[in-house]
């Protein structure tokens, strides 16, 4: 494969692991936040349980495609070998993880509302 075409790839891969890695974690900060409500009696179990059914099938979800991408790109098509697909992939996960990064204040005190905390 030409090498554009290969920075290109590498850089989809980057961006894609990085938004799943990045929607994981949350839904895993998000599963912490909704227990802590609850032990301080915020929410109900009900609502612990209900919301619970959204954010572990996610984090689940993410993990999963996120090593089935790794697996698949590097593992049986043998890409990611050259430096120019390393600088592509680091460059786009780096610039998602930063975009995740810049908003994380205010989805953690969202998290903590106990009228949605999406």
């Amino acid at each position: 494969m030409s090498d554009l075409l290969l920075f290109g790839a590498a850089m989809f891969v980057g961006l894609a692991t990085a938004d799943m890695f990045v929607r994981a974690w949350t839904g895993v900060l998000r599963s912490v936040a909704l227990v802590v409500l609850f032990f301080r009696g915020r929410i109900s179990g009900e609502v612990l349980f209900i919301r619970l059914n959204t954010t572990i099938p996610l984090i689940l979800l993410c993990g999963m495609t996120l090593v089935a991408v790794f697996f698949f790109y590097f593992r049986s098509y043998g890409l990611g070998r050259s430096e120019l697909e390393q600088i592509g992939y680091f460059l786009a996960a780096v610039s998602r993880t930063i975009w995740y990064l810049m908003g994380l204040n205010r989805r953690i005190e969202a998290m903590f509302d106990p009228r949605d905390g999406s």
